[in-house]
């Protein structure tokens, strides 16, 4: 397994990492390396991402309706 030595962690960061790894029962490291692994789990293709961003406007539009288009009017305000 490698190591990875992180140098200069703002104050703050550090402070929340060391209070998340108490609330998970894991040690700093522990609690960065799956930090690490997790955010690196989630990596996702440009494909994915709209496919999720489709999903989500689907989600509001079932919810809320749907919204005027506001082109014509940004292209109104911006030729002033």
């Amino acid at each position: 397994m490698a190591n990875v030595t992180i140098r200069n962690l703002p104050e703050g960061t550090f402070r929340r990492l060391k209070e998340r790894a108490k609330r998970n029962r894991r040690s700093i490291a522990q609690e960065a390396a799956w930090l690490l692994d997790a955010a690196l789990s989630e990596a996702v293709t440009p494909g994915e991402a709209w496919a999720e961003v489709q999903r989500v406007r689907e989600m509001i539009q079932s919810r809320y309706g749907t919204f005027s288009d506001s082109t014509d009017d940004i292209r109104t305000d911006r030729e002033r």
